[in-house]
């Protein structure tokens, strides 16, 4: 806040310097599964934030995830001894600068704190009238939304650690329901006019009704839009740029006697 003009009359917390960490609860199948080693179900442990790009790391899947016995006392965190998941090797955690393999530099509140200014507020607009981003200032406006179509969600929505210690991502995503259903395009639709309703049910053998429900925009499963398009394909050349192919006259005999 005081990078922002934002002057503060009141001391710093003590605990501002000190490693932040996530309580991540052992309760799940996938969670118990990469801890078995570590504690027992229904604990509790600690995982400290890993400070991006300190770390000198060939391949992603190298990060390592570090997990300790849960502890409230937070003055003890930085000298507790903290386990690889990966690996099952002991090492100690720093808040600042790390020349040591086994001393991992991990980000504290203070890090944490000084992110939240430039986090940008992706469902809001900035006082252009753009989408805001991190470098957004002054006094935010809605952002309108115009719905094209409508997508499934759940209401419940877990961390990625406490789905299973995979990274340390702490992005919260809801999870998605679709009915694998698909809608023909303007080009099918206008390529579909040049044929009556019983050419299409000849030669895709659809029913009238799913026809009809195609053809006025409605959604159908993938392997039913395939076979209009499988149609579509023998009716027309490909490059003919969608009409189709004229019939060739067979030859009289006045053309037979020319050639």
């Amino acid at each position: 806040m005081q990078n922002e003009g934002i002057a503060l009359t009141t001391d710093e917390p003590d605990w501002l310097d000190r490693p932040a960490m996530m309580r991540i609860p052992v309760s799940s199948p996938a969670v118990v599964g990469r801890l078995k080693d570590f504690c027992k179900p229904y604990d509790f442990v600690l995982a400290p934030v890993i400070r991006e790009g300190d770390l000198q790391l060939a391949e992603e899947a190298e990060k390592p995830i570090l997990v300790t016995r849960f502890n409230k006392n937070s003055e003890e965190w930085s000298g507790a001894t903290y386990y690889n998941v990966r690996t099952g090797e002991p090492c100690s955690i720093t808040t600042g600068e790390s020349g040591a393999d086994n001393v991992i530099p991990v980000r504290s509140y203070r890090s944490v704190v000084n992110a939240y200014v430039n986090n940008a507020e992706s469902k809001f607009n900035g006082p252009d009238g753009s989408q805001c981003h991190p470098w957004t200032r002054g006094i935010l406006q809605r952002m309108h939304v115009v719905a094209r179509g409508h997508r499934y969600c759940g209401k419940e929505f877990k961390r990625k650690l406490e789905q299973g210690p995979v990274d340390h991502e702490v992005e919260c995503k809801c999870k998605l329901y679709g009915n694998g259903r698909v809608a023909a395009d303007g080009e099918t639709l206008r390529q579909l006019t040049r044929y009556s309703e019983r050419q299409i049910r000849v030669g895709t053998g659809l029913r009238r009704d799913t026809i009809r429900l195609i053809r006025h925009g409605g959604q159908a499963k993938p392997s039913t839009m395939q076979r209009i398009t499988n149609f579509l394909s023998r009716k027309l050349k490909p490059d003919d740029q969608g009409r189709a192919a004229p019939r060739r006259s067979k030859p009289n005999a006045l053309q037979k006697s020319r050639t």
